[in-house]
């Protein structure tokens, strides 16, 4: 019978709690935001969080590795770290769980953002393929599928554009065009490293794709800026992929700067599309603002909104996978992020994971769906309080082992276990013992 997969997806930072030597920490520290603390404690309970997936009825968990961990301080390596995630890799596999790696989920050891500044400056590549290394020494062999970075476009436009993320850039379009070339040259080489070590290995990004309704049409320089825009947020570092060129910038009637770059290396390396979709999104263009140009992920209109204010747009995940087919025809795709947070779950549910589901049926393109996320977790910016998970987390004091994280079912997650019950007896149905 063809495999097929169904889980969650979490994120080192948000989970594993005491996450001390990243450069998220100190963004923590530095800006006065929520601070992460224990999180769900999955450093020390990841067991528990595998059998929460057992529950669920899933068969995969793709989680990230922190490179903190194995490499907090310049060359010094923690191998206990590395044994760590060995451990976690293979009570996955004895539960029946196919893990999915992702290597770079936004946070990097903070001496590396000391010594090189970001994702920008190529003098970071050595030590990231050293970690890469590491990895694939103990654990390369035991994972076929691979996720190199999680969210590029969205980590280079906080990080250079808006100034809200590590490294805390503004304005910054040429840095933002140098993380991405050095974004690209990274997962490829990583690529090479993977098939070395495993052959059969899958590999590719997770790239965030929106769903973007168009506003303007009368005005041919916004128009034009509109589709610029889109373009690039959701195609240009997929395009570098497939084209081995990346074309990034605004220039529009000669106005503005376009920067180019080719490398034959970076072709061919994404063996299926992975996909993190959530919701519609509007480009706002102003003349008159400071800010001219934004991304807005909600709107004043009847759509229902989760917590966060975006748009649950009822059939954008099938939108979005129709334009990855059209793009990339000969690639298959991974919903490698897909949800909402409370209470919105279910309608999510009923429409994205009912939707997702029934086209794998009707086209056999998918390789999965990861499900974000698991457990209530540390959002980032948001702190704990917008909650995507389908299990609560609650702090619970242990005489024996301090404090521990109980993880109780939520509503949602029994909705997900019906909907992943009525999958498989479709499935069951669909393809018999073929």
């Amino acid at each position: 019978m063809k495999k097929f997969l169904i889980g969650c997806a979490t994120a080192s930072h948000q989970n594993e709690g005491f996450n001390v030597h990243n450069n998220w920490f100190d963004w923590e520290k530095k800006n006065k935001i929520p601070t992460s603390g224990i999180c769900c404690n999955s450093w020390i309970e990841y067991e528990k969080d595998i059998l929460c997936l057992k529950e669920l009825g899933c068969n995969s968990y793709r989680f990230s590795l922190e490179w903190s961990r194995i490499m907090p301080r310049l060359n010094k390596i923690n191998y206990d770290a590395l044994k760590r995630y060995e451990m976690m890799v293979d009570c996955c596999l004895k539960h029946g769980i196919e893990p999915v790696i992702t290597l770079h989920h936004f946070t990097r050891p903070l001496w590396v953002d000391e010594l090189f500044g970001g994702l920008h400056n190529e003098m970071i590549n050595e030590y990231f393929l050293k970690y890469v290394g590491l990895v694939l020494g103990l654990i390369g062999k035991k994972v076929k599928y691979w996720i190199t970075f999680n969210e590029p476009m969205l980590e280079v436009v906080h990080g250079y554009l808006r100034g809200t993320r590590p490294p805390g850039r503004k304005g910054d379009f040429e840095g933002m065009y140098w993380a991405i070339v050095n974004i690209l040259e990274l997962h490829s080489l990583t690529y090479d490293l993977i098939k070395n070590v495993n052959a059969n290995a899958m590999v590719s990004i997770a790239k965030n794709l929106v769903y973007f309704e168009k506003r303007y049409y009368y005005d041919m320089i916004k128009s034009s800026l509109e589709d610029k825009i889109i373009e690039h947020y959701n195609w240009c570092i997929l395009d570098a992929f497939h084209t081995g060129e990346i074309n990034f910038g605004i220039d529009i009637l000669g106005i503005g700067k376009n920067w180019v770059m080719k490398n034959n290396n970076w072709r061919n390396k994404l063996d299926f599309i992975g996909v993190n979709h959530y919701n519609v999104g509007y480009v706002d263009i102003s003349y008159l603002s400071a800010d001219k140009i934004n991304v807005l992920l909600g709107e004043k209109n009847n759509l229902v909104k989760n917590i966060l204010g975006w748009d649950i747009y009822p059939d954008s995940i099938i939108r979005v996978l129709n334009m990855v087919r059209e793009r990339y025809p000969y690639l298959k795709i991974m919903i490698t992020e897909s949800g909402s947070t409370d209470p919105t779950q279910e309608y999510f549910m009923d429409h994205h994971l009912k939707n997702i589901l029934n086209y794998q049926l009707n086209t056999n393109v998918l390789l999965g769906v990861m499900w974000w996320t698991l457990i209530d977790n540390f959002e980032w910016e948001d702190g704990y309080y917008p909650k995507f998970g389908l299990y609560s987390r609650h702090e619970k004091i242990d005489e024996n082992h301090g404090i521990t994280i109980e993880r109780k079912m939520k509503k949602s997650g029994k909705y997900f276990m019906t909907k992943v019950r009525h999958f498989w007896s479709a499935w069951n149905e669909h393809y018999g013992n073929k």
